[in-house]
């Protein structure tokens, strides 16, 4: 490879040329190395070309290729491998073009955390050009050739213990050659080579940065002899975050190149977030050329959405139409990972885990530290601050379930620092006060959406349940639709009956069942016994005849004798503290529920609402009720 252009044995030169006609084609050729037209030719000398010349990723070219003080997301494995210290989760990176319609040049890149402080990089970049027509003297065609160009890396990046300083380094294995002649054959080669490069965060804003690219003289030694060396060049670089309002964030970057036996060149570039998910760019970018340099501008939007990032860049290279080219990149940056407040937050209320009944919460706290220009949010509610650092506020806790309190505070450049707490709040009523013997049952299945109190705000715990509330509940629970046209089914509950549809869909399921006269007696208080039957029935369960029933006064002929057994043992009745069940009594809506929260249903209904551990959002959405009692 001399000059950066593909260069052909003496034996091949006498047997080879190109038809005059085909000079365009002629040209695309000589990019097979992927030397840039603008570079034109340097002074003859064993040098490779080094595939990342013409730059990787649509982000890094409309920059101006000034990224080596930049250097995120998956691009720093190719430009410097110290920026996968600062990689937090998964990037990915890839782009595609075509030279002078001729040179296919593809890039593949990601990098993934090992821990907080290092990541692993991986990436290959591969140019390549077929069906290059060849000649003999007489311009008589002896078929064709391909070649190709790679460079494949594997990248490692860790920060230092001083939060400031990374540094890394890549391996690489390079390959170039040609294929389809035997005479072109003889130029293939291939060498392992590496990058180093360290970065420097002087402040929140300034970042400097160093790269050496195959300092050790990478040389691929090819077939026929030739040994081809890639440029040793030091890159150093530095990046300004200039401080913005709001969420706009404007970065200068530059570059400057120093290349063994060519000239040094700048890179500049700018890049302008006018909002987190759009981004305008613009670069100034020099390549060496016979003499000095040649300087192209550069141009490039980005937009990210769900943390794929789409970018796109205008290059072109020196005064060559066809080689005026636009870059593509895709690939996957994830969430912004929002850098923390020099503060310290600790909250005194709401305690963590606290359970409340009021429809809002007291948030109270104290931040300590520089709290100048500070803003503290509770759940989206401002809670201002006082001059020694305190704030409260009120945060609206409208719907029933679990909530999560969310505190933050944040400055004007984005950094925040939050604070979390786990509230739960249970529906309360008037007249279940704390004492009440079945006050958990009651708040526990009303917030999970099985039953419900009164328009007035009471439950009425004590009142006797009927037939027809008792059908609805069970009907509710189960979530079964229900019939806007209902059909009788039992000659006492007419059609226009408030309940008729839960009758029949009860009756339907075997919830329920009706007396031998074929009446339902939807208004009658429901017993002790038809009450644990349902229920039983609701949940399952088998009649169990033992020897002894569970209670003195429900013989082993009494009709509800399995049920109560079975009931019994399955812990149902615990709240029976007396050797006789007084089967006929009328059952309370508190002993209803109390019934039915130890169904499997409401057991696991109110151990997922019970569990700290899962289902806490900013916002809870109200459980629907399924039942009414």
């Amino acid at each position: 490879m001399t000059n950066d252009k593909f260069q052909m044995t003496n034996e091949s030169k006498k047997i080879k040329s190109f038809k005059d006609l085909k000079i365009k084609r002629f040209i695309g050729i000589l990019v097979l190395g992927f030397i840039l037209v603008a570079t034109s030719a340097l002074a003859a000398d064993t040098t490779a070309t080094d595939p990342l010349r013409i730059g990787v990723g649509a982000r890094t070219l409309g920059m101006g290729r000034a990224y080596t003080a930049v250097a995120e997301d998956a691009e720093t494995v190719f430009t410097n491998p110290a920026g996968l210290g600062g990689i937090k989760s998964l990037k990915l990176t890839s782009m595609y073009t075509s030279l002078l319609g001729d040179v296919n040049y593809v890039v593949f890149g990601g990098a993934y955390p090992l821990n907080a402080n290092s990541a692993i990089g991986a990436g290959i970049v591969t140019s390549n050009v077929g069906a290059i027509p060849l000649y003999d003297s007489s311009q008589a065609s002896i078929g064709s050739a391909n070649w190709s160009n790679n460079a494949i890396f594997a990248s490692y990046g860790i920060a230092l213990p001083d939060g400031k300083t990374k540094l890394g380094a890549s391996a690489k294995y390079y390959s170039q050659g040609a294929s389809g002649a035997t005479t072109a054959e003889g130029t293939n080669g291939s060498a392992l080579g590496l990058d180093a490069g360290a970065l420097y965060s002087v402040n929140d804003q300034l970042t400097v940065g160093v790269v050496a690219q195959n300092p050790l003289g990478t040389k691929l030694q090819s077939g026929n002899g030739v040994g081809n060396a890639m440029v040793p060049t030091i890159k150093t670089g530095v990046s300004y975050c200039v401080p913005m309002e709001g969420n706009r964030k404007l970065t200068l970057a530059a570059d400057y190149d120093l290349m063994s036996k060519r000239a040094n060149t700048l890179h500049a570039g700018a890049e302008f977030f006018v909002t987190p998910s759009f981004a305008l760019r613009a670069g100034l970018d020099q390549d060496p050329a016979p003499g000095g340099t040649v300087t192209n501008l550069s141009a490039g939007l980005g937009l990210r959405m769900q943390g794929i990032a789409f970018d796109f860049a205008y290059h072109p290279y020196g005064e060559v139409a066809e080689n005026a080219t636009y870059y593509f990149s895709i690939g996957y940056v994830g969430a912004d990972e929002p850098k923390k407040l020099d503060l310290e937050m600790s909250l005194t209320s709401p305690s963590d885990k606290a359970t409340v009944y009021t429809d809002n919460v007291k948030v109270a706290g104290k931040l300590s530290g520089n709290i100048s220009g500070i803003t503290v949010l509770a759940n989206g509610v401002s809670a201002p601050l006082s001059a020694d650092g305190t704030f409260t506020a009120s945060v609206p806790i409208e719907k029933v379930g679990k909530k999560l309190v969310h505190v933050e505070a944040s400055d004007s450049k984005g950094r925040k620092l939050t604070e979390d707490r786990r509230v739960l709040r249970l529906v309360s009523f008037t007249d279940v006060n704390s004492g009440y013997w079945a006050k958990a049952p009651i708040e526990n299945t009303g917030t999970v959406g099985l039953v419900q109190g009164y328009p007035d705000g009471t439950f009425k715990p004590d009142r006797s349940l009927t037939r027809a509330e008792l059908s609805a509940l069970l009907v509710r629970a189960k979530e079964y639709k229900v019939p806007g046209r209902p059909v009788k089914v039992f000659k006492d509950v007419a059609s226009s009956h408030w309940a008729a549809g839960y009758v029949e869909i009860a009756k339907r399921t075997g919830l329920i069942k009706g007396y031998p006269d074929g009446k339902f007696r939807p208004n009658n208080r429901i017993s002790n016994a038809e009450a644990i039957t349902v229920v039983a029935r609701f949940d399952g369960l088998q009649k169990k005849y033992d020897a002894k029933t569970a209670y003195s006064d429900v013989s082993k002929k009494h009709w509800a004798a399995g049920y109560v057994n079975a009931a019994s043992e399955a812990g149902m009745l615990s709240y029976i503290n007396d050797t006789e069940l007084k089967p006929e009594k009328s059952i309370s809506r508190a002993e209803s529920v109390q019934m039915l929260s130890k169904t499997s249903l409401a057991v696991k209904m109110v151990d997922d609402l019970l569990s700290w551990d899962k289902g806490f959002q900013f916002e809870i959405t109200r459980p629907t009720i399924r039942a009414g009692l």
